[in-house]
């Protein structure tokens, strides 16, 4: 018979399993709330954008893309929210990222969302593209 505290620990487990799994993931892994709020930032978002999970944790996700890109986000989340209609979630695409020191560089975007008690999440797989694209030039 399982316990209540056998299932918390289970519980604990598992999150303690996605957590590792985010930490260590190669690619940017960034988690944004309904309203885009950065809640996650993993080792490998801060190396690409050159901020500490810490800076960015709470900002809207709009501080990591160029300016044009940034003005219509928050509009695609609310035409999503009111409509369903979805402009990249659930499409991986390549766009154009901001790093920290306001340089520009290709990127891969694949958003996914998450069912959450406390509300929708967003998750976005980011690849940067920069060493591809020297190569292909």
């Amino acid at each position: 018979m399982t316990t209540p505290e056998d299932s918390a620990r289970s519980a604990s487990d598992l999150a303690a399993r996605y957590e590792g799994l985010i930490e260590a993931a190669v690619d940017g892994v960034v988690l944004i709330d309904e309203r885009g709020r950065i809640e996650v930032f993993n080792p490998a978002a801060e190396r690409i954008f050159g901020y500490a999970a810490e800076d960015v944790a709470g900002h809207n996700i709009t501080m990591l893309m160029p300016q044009g890109d940034a003005a219509r986000h928050d509009a695609h989340l609310d035409t999503y929210h009111r409509t369903g209609r979805r402009q990249i979630i659930g499409i991986g695409r390549e766009l154009v990222g901001r790093r920290r020191n306001g340089d520009l560089f290709p990127m891969d975007l694949s958003v996914g969302e998450v069912a959450s008690s406390e509300g929708r999440k967003y998750v976005g797989f980011v690849r940067d593209l920069t060493q591809r694209k020297r190569m292909e030039d």
